[in-house]
């Protein structure tokens, strides 16, 4: 059967997906990815049998379409590749690489018709390589299952002392992606934000300047939820995906939701992170990196070649409308979600005490409205544009005001945290800026009161001063200071 069957053509979406998993250990569902396994053996078998009624050859068609099925498939791992070697830099260019991939289709082909006698080994070798391969994989995945190699977070247990906490207000924790803080609009922007800072002011909040601790949000993000600086030395070395889904998975384990759940809090996650067993709003990915099956698919052809075309397709001369609201506009979308399901919670009466974790990539760019909400053109030139950012800055103020307003009608005895992962990345090549670190932090207490131990901060102590102020807790303060994370392209 191994010489008259092509199990190759099933088997390289099963080692697609097997390899994927070992990979990714940890951060994907077995249903998602036999779905993913499904829809790619549906596009081989439909190629295969396109290219059987055009040649009526059946070894033939099978051994193209294998071909073609290993570049789509694993063109981001051979891109990467090429890249990380010095003297193949020459390749990465996709004006170069595609060709090469033409020529390279058009040669194998030709290769194939004229040593006729050749094409039944390689038949069978496929079908033996592939066999091997994906046996390996499911070795090691049994491997890492039955030793329990489970993705741990690299963080260490805060103590958390439920026995000091005397009260359980709903806490509200609101997160303003890539919004700077007071001193980088004035300085940078030449923009005072004196009026939202004075609604803050009017609404009982108590506003301490804060550093970000990291200009990257995953890193930012896990600091933050777990009180504590990443482990490694990011100063001096490159985040690649597995450094970043660290993060991910840090966040979802994050100290702060345990001390949440320890006081019988209920969780309620409106960010594109998983936080405990419930998903992101973005189950399968978002604009900044790819989470669930989207890991598995990152890489493939097609996935790639829309994300170097960009804007040529998303809002260029040659611009489809669809990919633009599927991908331009999927920062609004998701913005819009999880703003809906925040005021819906609001609404709500609950019986048990609530944390609402809200992630808002707002102002982030892209800048899809000005100051009054209404939606503006968007062009890559404007990715890093001032004067755009500060209009989507003040529409963002006017969203918050409403939802502070909201929160203070319906639950006056809330907890209510405004604040930024990092402040603004100045310039379109990332490189550091002080700027970049400088964010805002708001905090309304019912009671009114706060530690007075400290009068700054950085979002590594910032839920350190949110327990010890209104949970009674003596948790110590870290040292403050700022990391540049540099990350793989």
């Amino acid at each position: 059967m191994l010489k008259k069957v092509p199990f190759f053509l099933l088997l390289i979406a099963a080692f697609f997906c097997l390899h994927g998993s070992v990979e990714n250990y940890g951060y994907l569902d077995a249903i998602e990815v036999m779905w993913v396994g499904l829809i790619i053996s549906g596009c081989i078998i439909a190629l295969f049998l396109f290219i059987f009624l055009l040649t009526r050859k059946f070894v033939f068609a099978a051994l193209i379409t294998f071909f073609i099925a290993l570049w789509y498939l694993f063109f981001g791992a051979m891109h990467d590749w090429i890249k990380s070697i010095a003297w193949l830099h020459f390749m990465q260019s996709y004006s170069v690489l595609l060709p090469l991939l033409l020529v390279a289709n058009i040669a194998y082909i030709l290769l194939l018709k004229r040593y006729l006698s050749f094409q039944p080994k390689l038949f069978f070798y496929l079908n033996v390589l592939l066999l091997v391969y994906c046996l390996i994989d499911v070795a090691l995945i049994l491997n890492k299952h039955f030793n329990n190699k489970n993705i741990a977070a690299t963080t260490s247990s805060i103590v958390f002392e439920t026995f000091r906490v005397t009260t359980k207000p709903n806490v509200y924790f609101i997160v303003l992606d890539g919004y700077a803080g007071y001193k980088t609009l004035q300085d940078s922007f030449d923009f005072k934000n004196d009026s939202f800072y004075s609604f803050l002011n009017q609404k009982s909040f108590n506003i301490l300047p804060i550093t970000s601790n990291y200009d990257f949000t995953f890193y930012s993000m896990a600091s933050t939820l777990n009180m504590q600086y990443i482990q490694g030395d990011f100063e001096n070395k490159i985040a690649y995906q597995n450094d970043i889904q660290q993060r991910f998975n840090e966040v979802r384990k994050a100290s702060v939701f345990a001390a949440f759940k320890a006081m019988n809090y209920d969780i309620e996650n409106y960010s594109f992170f998983d936080v405990n067993v419930k998903q992101g709003i973005y189950n399968h990915s978002n604009s900044f990196f790819p989470i669930h099956s989207f890991l598995l698919l990152n890489k493939i052809f097609h996935k790639r070649l829309l994300s170097y075309l960009g804007w040529m397709l998303h809002a260029g001369r040659f611009k489809i409308e669809w990919l633009t609201k599927k991908h331009i506009y999927k920062n609004d979308t998701y913005n819009n979600k999880a703003l809906q399901m925040l005021q819906k919670s609001i609404k709500l009466d609950s019986v048990q005490p609530k944390l609402c974790y809200t992630h808002l990539l707002l102002p982030h760019e892209p800048y899809y409205k000005d100051s009054v909400g209404k939606y503006v053109t968007l062009s890559k030139d404007a990715m890093y544009n001032k004067a755009l950012y500060v209009s989507y800055l003040k529409y963002t103020n006017s969203i918050m005001q409403s939802i502070v307003s909201h929160i203070v009608l319906r639950d006056s005895a809330a907890v209510i945290v405004i604040m930024s992962d990092h402040g603004f990345n100045v310039q379109s090549v990332r490189t550091y800026s002080p700027y970049t670190f400088d964010n805002i932090f708001a905090v309304r207490f019912p009671d009114k009161k706060s530690d007075t131990s400290i009068n700054k901060l950085s979002n590594v102590n910032a839920f350190r001063y949110i327990f010890n102020s209104q949970f009674n807790q003596k948790m110590p303060y870290l040292k403050d200071s700022t990391i540049w994370v540099k990350e793989f392209y």
